[in-house]
């Protein structure tokens, strides 16, 4: 198993293989930890469509949760 943090400048819903795990930050603002399986999966964003890119399809290593594989989306102006 790995854990992920999905990198954006505000709070979104992110959707990991099109199931939704909650918001990219805690409560705090901070970024939050999400637990998924080693392996390929597609992340995307709720909200607007206004992320680059609107969609990743990666391929997530193990990773443990003081170290989580990062993902980042950019908000398009």
């Amino acid at each position: 198993m790995s854990y992920v943090i999905v990198r954006f400048s505000g709070n979104r819903e992110v959707y990991i293989d099109d199931q939704p795990q909650g918001s990219n930050n805690a409560a705090s603002g901070r970024p939050r930890a999400l637990f998924v399986g080693a392996g390929v999966h597609t992340f995307r964003l709720g909200g607007p469509a206004d992320v680059d890119p609107p969609v990743q399809k990666l391929d997530v290593p193990e990773r443990p949760i003081l170290d989580p594989f990062s993902v980042t989306f950019q908000q398009c102006v």
